[in-house]
């Protein structure tokens, strides 16, 4: 995977929502954020089309873009066990510089752990 790899788990059903590849962890576990269409936490970050490559390299389009995708804003750790991963989309170089704008004073932790403080509106 590289960075700004937007792709879902195809296992575990923690995995239901898209996933940006942000950097290994360990063998067990590597570091990413969260895509979702959900405004119901008020620290979610609105972010625009520009942040996504329609198309792959070769041209063909990706089935995940743009669709009032919002960021949820902090560095999550994901398991490597919801392998295989399946891509459907790519952040733009504007697109990594925004999530790791808005992610860089984030400590990574678990989505359970996250749950835990009090984000809802």
């Amino acid at each position: 995977m590289n960075k700004g790899d937007i792709f879902f788990g195809e296992r575990g059903s923690d995995a239901i929502h898209p996933i940006i590849y942000l950097r290994p962890r360990d063998k067990n576990f590597f570091i990413g954020a969260m895509l979702t269409s959900s405004n119901s936490y008020s620290d979610n970050i609105l972010m625009k089309e520009k942040h996504f490559k329609r198309e792959n390299s070769k041209g063909t389009k990706y089935k995940f873009f743009f669709n009032d995708t919002h960021l949820v804003s902090t560095e999550l750790i994901k398991r490597d066990e919801w392998k295989p991963f399946k891509k459907v989309g790519e952040l733009s170089i504007k697109g990594i510089r925004f999530v790791e704008s808005k992610l860089s004073n984030k400590n990574p932790e678990f989505w359970e752990d996250y749950l835990k403080t009090e984000r809802k509106k």
